[in-house]
């Protein structure tokens, strides 16, 4: 059995140890963000869009999106010393007024510029529940799938939450006879996990 002596020698033995990388925490501060390991990763992202840049339809879109770390790939570019990671993505945009609403899926391109500051590049598919032709009024968008693509600027706020500021396009390429197009923009709100 210990005695009182032989416990305070084990604890400040122990004290004396774990000060050092208490310390060396302190003094250089907290880790840079990008000390998550360098591989793909799951994120969740939402928030709200201007719906339709062109005011032909209204309301506000609320967006939700998941980006997956299945069939990801990362890689780090030597000549810019930068990290890019392409992940999939499935997302929907709900509008407010009762006006085109979608789902989407396809892949995003994210390209760190700093530990903080990135861009992004997506492209896919999407379908809509919007109108088709100009005679039903207002936005024809020609074809019930049509391709989209976005672009984003983003700011990590630390290593799990991010914000970023996002325009998406949505076309059918002259398929269909109508192809009036659709162009939101708005702000997320994003958490990687």
């Amino acid at each position: 059995m210990l005695t009182l002596s032989k416990k305070m020698l084990v604890a400040a033995l122990l004290a004396a140890t774990c000060a050092p990388a208490a310390f060396a925490a302190d003094y250089y501060g907290a880790p840079p963000l990008q000390t998550r390991s360098f591989a793909p990763y799951n994120e969740v992202r939402g928030g709200i869009f201007y719906h339709d840049t062109m005011d032909r339809e209204t309301g506000v879109d609320i967006n939700a999106e998941i980006l997956s770390r299945w069939g990801a790939l990362a890689w780090k570019t030597p000549f810019l010393d930068t990290q890019l990671m392409l992940r999939p993505h499935l997302g929907g945009n709900l509008n407010t007024a009762g006006d085109t609403s979608m789902i989407y899926a396809g892949y995003t391109l994210t390209i760190d510029l700093t530990d903080a500051l990135f861009i992004e590049g997506s492209f896919g598919g999407m379908a809509h529940n919007g109108n088709t032709e100009e005679s039903q009024g207002g936005l024809a968008l020609g074809c019930n799938v049509m391709f989209r693509e976005s672009t984003s600027v983003g700011y990590r706020i630390n290593q799990a939450w991010n914000v970023t500021a996002m325009i998406e396009h949505s076309s059918n390429n002259g398929y269909c006879s109508d192809n009036d197009g659709l162009t939101n923009v708005g702000m997320r709100l994003g958490y990687a996990f």
